[in-house]
């Protein structure tokens, strides 16, 4: 019988995607859930699935819920269930994170960078104690912070300088990764993740939504933006599918899984939004220029990004499989249908009842 996955960050959009997908195939996933008690964690974990499916109890027995936390010493897990879980567990899938850009750097560093540290522990005492063959890390493409030009999954430091405190930790965690060689680690990292491709379905409306919900309502005039500026934009279906590929090879090193040479331009992302929302294109001030854009002030140094992703690695992975991005332009249409017709977050859809709405027209 094929051992259990240990998910962290279940509870999280690309955590939800993940989940759904291991269970679909059949597989038994433990999922570390933080909550005060076991309750409390049964409790969230079925709020999970319920976002999922109508019904999700086919999927139940295959999930288990674990009280803890990244940011505790041992994941705050209780010791007699972190034995039996080191003993049982045959893979360990780290997407737990903050992707709060603004956080204090410290409060940062707790989540991203200390919490990886308790990771790897969990993991180097399954790989002595029991099962363990393999160990995938989600981190980000951003991790190349400003650099300018081709940055690879080889490189990591570039001399380059970070937007936030988001970008810089998850760097820093890829440093404490390195130092786990013993794990063969297999990192993965996506550019800014998007609702489904075909069903448009996300439960999260933050980075390029805001700007885009904003936009469509006429809040925007103007923009601090490089015209030339490359906005990588990737579909959660095909991370999660590319994080499970991961998760069924032996293939250490770093993945990216990104648009890459199919990324758009901020002139060509203005285009797509103008015609969508039939609104004239917003001037373009220069990067840097002050907006009263609020809590949006955070995601607009995404429209001067000067860096190009090269996935090679991952497509090497990816390609014999049929795995294949869609492109923003393909799919952009889909994903402002279910953001207008949840009212951008306002009411809630299943990822199955999203799919079903869809399925007429992909049929």
């Amino acid at each position: 019988m094929k051992p259990p996955v240990f998910l962290t960050g279940a509870t999280g959009f690309l955590g939800m995607e993940v989940l759904a997908r291991l269970l679909e195939r059949g597989d038994e996933v433990v999922c570390l859930v933080r909550a005060a008690d076991q309750a409390g964690a049964e409790e969230r974990l079925d709020g999970v699935l319920a976002l999922l499916w109508d019904d999700p109890e086919p999927y139940r027995a295959k999930a288990r819920a674990v009280a803890g936390d990244v940011t505790q010493a041992g994941l705050g897990i209780d010791p007699a269930v972190r034995t039996q879980l080191t003993e049982d567990i045959g893979a360990v899938l780290h997407c737990a994170a903050s992707i709060t850009f603004d956080l204090p750097l410290e409060e940062a560093r707790q989540i991203n960078v200390e919490g990886t540290r308790e990771v790897i522990g969990f993991a180097r005492e399954a790989r002595t104690l029991g099962r363990l063959e393999r160990f995938v890390h989600v981190s980000t493409a951003y991790v190349g912070g400003y650099h300018s030009g081709v940055f690879s999954e080889r490189e990591l430091d570039t001399g380059q300088e970070f937007r936030n405190t988001y970008e810089q930790t998850k760097w820093e965690a890829e440093h404490v990764l390195a130092a786990a060689g013993d794990l063969a680690p297999a990192i993965a990292r996506p550019s800014i993740v998007m609702g489904d491709s075909r069903s448009g379905w996300t439960p999260a409306f933050n980075v390029l939504y805001w700007p885009l919900r904003a936009f469509s309502r006429g809040l925007f005039d103007e923009v601090p933006a490089h015209p030339e500026g490359i906005v990588d934009v990737v579909t959660v279906d095909y991370v999660a599918a590319g994080l499970l590929a991961l998760l069924d090879r032996e293939d250490a090193g770093v993945f990216n899984l990104v648009a890459g040479q199919d990324a758009v331009r901020v002139t060509e992302l203005i285009d797509l939004a103008s015609r969508r929302f039939e609104r004239p294109p917003p001037r373009l001030l220069e990067p840097g220029a002050d907006l009263n854009a609020g809590g949006g002030n955070v995601f607009l140094p995404y429209f001067e990004v000067e860096t190009v992703f090269d996935d090679a690695r991952a497509q090497a992975v990816l390609a014999p499989r049929s795995l294949q991005r869609a492109k923003l332009s393909d799919c952009f249409g889909a994903l402002m249908d279910y953001a207008d017709d949840v009212s951008w977050g306002k009411t809630t859809m299943t990822r199955e009842a999203a799919a079903r709405r869809v399925a007429p027209a992909a049929a």
